[in-house]
């Protein structure tokens, strides 16, 4: 890599944004991009993307469990999330609630939400 493309990635590691390394260099941000993808980092909003694209999969993955039945106390130790965290993503579609014998019970906010647990119908003797 040159001198200049060396001087881009290190700026960029400092914290500089994309546009102002390429006004202090007289570059495009395209070029500064071009440098910073062939120096083997990612952009600030590739990895936005990545780190959101995460937390979309997290999420899915905590309604998924939540609709199957799982407790959020036992959602939050599979996935290894603080308890707080997977109780608000859930709160989001549920109302949190506890029975009379203290258990956890799911309301759905959205029929979408339907909680799919078997039923006992479903599970008789011969």
């Amino acid at each position: 890599m040159s001198l200049p493309g060396e001087q881009i990635v290190a700026a960029y590691r400092e914290g500089l944004s994309v546009g102002e390394i390429a006004s202090a260099f007289g570059v495009t941000p395209g070029r500064v991009h071009r440098i910073l993808e062939q120096a083997g980092l990612r952009s600030r909003d590739e990895e936005k993307q990545a780190k959101e694209e995460e937390r979309r999969k997290t999420r899915q993955r905590i309604m998924s469990m939540a609709r199957k039945g799982f407790r959020t106390i036992t959602i939050s130790r599979m996935i290894g999330m603080a308890h707080a965290d997977v109780r608000r993503t859930v709160s989001a579609a549920y109302i949190v609630s506890r029975d009379h014998t203290g258990a956890e019970v799911l309301i759905p906010r959205h029929e979408k939400n339907r909680i799919e647990r078997p039923r006992k119908e479903n599970f008789r003797s011969s």
